[in-house]
């Protein structure tokens, strides 16, 4: 689905959220020319595994970028820049608010050469506010708006995800909306505009659920709705060490689970009734502990009882979620990596 095959990006962003964001934008068809300063280049480019001498973290954020290697910090370097302006339709920047202004290269100075420029910062804090020059990744963004206080340990303890959730989560998806609604505005009205995407408010919308709770007087800390509060949207192990996610959130779905399982008095009529605080969640760990993963897969295969595998990422892999991308999940911006044998690495 190549929409934006007419429209040319010009990529200052480095390591992680800009260039995702870039490449799903040219997953729809867009050219993006990927600014690299020739001394101070993207540091994805040394994190290992490499295959054929490059990262395969860099090639799957930057295959198929034009890479355009220019010293934009003096004056010829800005005059390039300045030259390449006019035949771009975009500009994405993720340096601290501020530096671009430096170079010459802010937005009120650069829409004066392409006044119908659509011109997109990427920061941690937004442009302005008490934390605007903040230096900060995505664990600093989690834990200042209170996301890393909701994933913990049973003691208590803040647990780092295993993936990178302000930085996709919210830069990559806000940077590639920015880029559509300013070209949406410019094709109605003619005229460029600038965004300011904020990763670290863009993860307020995934508290939704704990911050009604908390606005409501109900502790999201202890009562866990989503997130092991609950026996019927929990994960248990098997009897091989495997884990399977059981997601029967509706009682319907819950229902059918325990005709499956022969154990009609679990049945409850109110969904509060299945907290793990009243709940005997004991009997459903013991139940799952009698068979091996797949055993449970294939009893529950054709039951509406929302069953499923903690899939590694090996076996995600085989399972077609991965390597398929290029097809099915194309359309909506997913990075598509060459699957290559990865060179042998150590720290």
């Amino acid at each position: 689905m190549e929409i934006l095959n007419n429209i040319t990006l010009l990529d200052f962003s480095r390591l992680l959220p800009g260039p995702l964001g870039t490449q799903g934008l040219a997953q729809w068809g867009a050219t993006i020319i990927k600014v690299e300063h020739p001394q101070r280049s993207d540091m994805a480019r040394v994190q290992p595994p490499f295959a054929g001498g490059k990262s395969l973290f860099y090639e799957a954020l930057n295959h198929g970028k034009e890479v355009w290697p220019v010293d934009y910090t003096t004056t010829e370097g800005k005059e390039a820049v300045l030259g390449k302006i006019a035949e771009v339709d975009v500009l994405v920047e993720q340096f601290r608010p501020g530096v671009m202004a430096q170079w010459g290269l802010d937005y009120d100075s650069l829409k004066a050469v392409k006044p119908d420029l659509i011109y997109i910062s990427l920061s941690g804090f937004g442009q302005e506010g008490p934390l605007a020059q903040t230096a900060g990744h995505d664990l600093n963004y989690l834990a200042e708006t209170g996301l890393l206080s909701l994933n913990t340990d049973e003691q208590g303890r803040p647990v780092i995800p295993g993936f990178q959730l302000a930085d996709i989560g919210s830069g990559s998806y806000l940077l590639q909306q920015a880029c559509l609604a300013g070209l949406l505005q410019r094709e109605r009205t003619g005229e460029g505009s600038y965004w300011d995407v904020n990763m670290a408010a863009g993860l307020l919308p995934l508290q939704v659920l704990p911050l009604s709770q908390h606005w409501g007087g109900l502790d999201p800390y202890s009562f866990r709705l989503l997130s092991g509060g609950l026996v019927n949207y929990n994960v248990y192990a098997c009897a091989d060490d495997r884990w399977i996610a059981l997601a029967a959130l509706e009682l319907k779905f819950w229902r059918a689970f325990c005709e499956l399982v022969e154990r009609p008095d679990w049945v409850r009529d109110n969904p509060l009734e299945l907290s793990v605080q009243v709940f005997p969640k004991a009997e459903v760990e013991d139940l799952f502990r009698r068979k091996d993963r797949d055993e449970w897969l294939t009893l529950a295969e054709g039951q509406d009882v929302c069953l499923s595998p903690v899939r590694n990422l090996a076996e995600a892999r085989d399972f077609g979620l991965t390597q398929d991308l290029g097809k099915g999940l194309k359309s909506i911006g997913h990075p598509l990596i060459p699957r290559r044998q990865a060179e042998p690495f150590s720290y």
